[in-house]
């Protein structure tokens, strides 16, 4: 046999995963011209070729060149399949271009195409993103005439909109419905009712759907902990904010920055400074990655009670640890330097932005 190696030439498997590859790493002109190479090598491509390229047009915001490969595939009398018209559908609608989405559910149609559950769920939450919350009903209601079954999914978006836009009745006539319809609520579903109704301060409700959230197996997330927390700090309720997160943290469960901001916001709004110091020092201590949002929090409960050296020393700390100044950081300071007549605190912190660039003259 004397050792001889045979020469193994690429075939459509082995292009799909280098194109592939190339796709998943953001190349996707890359992967463009391997696809125009393996046509000169007399490869034909195939769907998952096609999709590849597709997907990868469409996660790099190129959907005009996804477009117009789909358009070249039909030319060539190629069927797309399913999967290729739910990537475009989904594409767009993420980018809440609802009437292109339409553009391309026409074309699927033309195909002879049938939208299937994750079609209506792209299009439903293209519609919501725009808060156009009727236009989505309508498409769920075109998902049920086509004889397609809601999923949690589905009723997660409506409810979520509902929300939003301040409908709390409409949103838990929704999740009776869905109720009904044996659909088990998650914890998505929960979350966006206990949020609606925290803002709409219907607390009794709140604490019947925590409840429940938990008779369901269901037990609350950070998200679940930062909603509530905000609607404590937010209604006075500074007791029962500080019994949750000592909850959050006997639990095991991980408190975010949002969390601490929320809390600490709350706390120097509410009087209790000494312990908002406290948790903020916990927070720089404990190595969080303590943003400007935050920052400004705790400055501006320290220039509320008149602590103006110490702001100007916590606004130190921020650069040291590489944290810029930004607008909302600078107007907490100024005003309220100039509100106690600090004027010349005032001045040295104004220049001190100039000089940076952040402010112009």
């Amino acid at each position: 046999m004397g050792g001889r190696k045979i020469k193994t030439l690429p075939n459509v498997v082995i292009y799909n995963a280098v194109i592939d590859g190339l796709c998943k790493e953001g190349l996707v002109s890359e992967a463009s011209k391997l696809c125009s190479e393996m046509i000169r090598r007399g490869i034909s491509p195939d769907m998952v070729t096609y999709n590849t390229l597709i997907h990868g047009f469409s996660n790099t915001n190129q959907l005009q060149q996804a477009v117009r490969l789909l358009n070249e595939i039909v030319m060539k009398d190629i069927s797309p399949d399913l999967y290729t018209f739910n990537i475009l559908v989904d594409a767009f609608c993420k980018r809440g271009r609802t009437m292109e989405a339409q553009s391309v559910l026409a074309k699927m149609m033309k195909c002879f195409v049938k939208p299937d559950v994750i079609t209506f769920t792209s299009l439903m939450n293209g519609y919501c993103m725009r808060n156009d919350v009727n236009e989505s009903i309508a498409v769920f209601n075109k998902m049920i005439r086509a004889d397609l079954t809601p999923t949690v999914w589905n009723y997660n978006i409506l409810i979520n909109t509902h929300c939003k836009l301040k409908r709390m009745d409409e949103a838990l006539d929704l999740f009776k419905e869905m109720r009904c319809k044996n659909l088990m609520p998650d914890t998505v579903t929960y979350n966006s009712l206990i949020d609606g109704l925290c803002e709409a301060k219907r607390m009794s409700h709140v604490k019947d759907l925590v409840y429940e959230m938990r008779c369901n197996g269901h037990a609350p997330n950070i998200i679940t902990c930062n909603i509530l927390l905000d609607a404590f700090c937010k209604t006075k309720l500074l007791d029962e904010a500080i019994a949750l997160y000592q909850q959050i943290v006997s639990q095991g469960m991980k408190p975010t920055v949002h969390t601490y901001s929320i809390l600490i916001d709350g706390l120097c709004k509410g009087g209790r400074l000494h312990l908002a110091r406290e948790i903020f020092e916990l927070l720089l201590t404990e190595g969080h990655h303590v943003d400007v949002y935050t920052y400004s929090i705790m400055m501006n409960g320290l220039c509320k009670e008149g602590l103006f050296d110490d702001a100007l020393t916590l606004l130190s700390k921020m650069k040291e640890n590489g944290c810029l100044t930004d607008l909302v950081t600078f107007r907490t300071l100024v005003g309220a330097l100039l509100m106690k007549k600090e004027n010349d605190k005032a001045e040295l912190i104004i220049h001190e932005m100039i000089d940076a660039g952040r402010l112009k003259q």
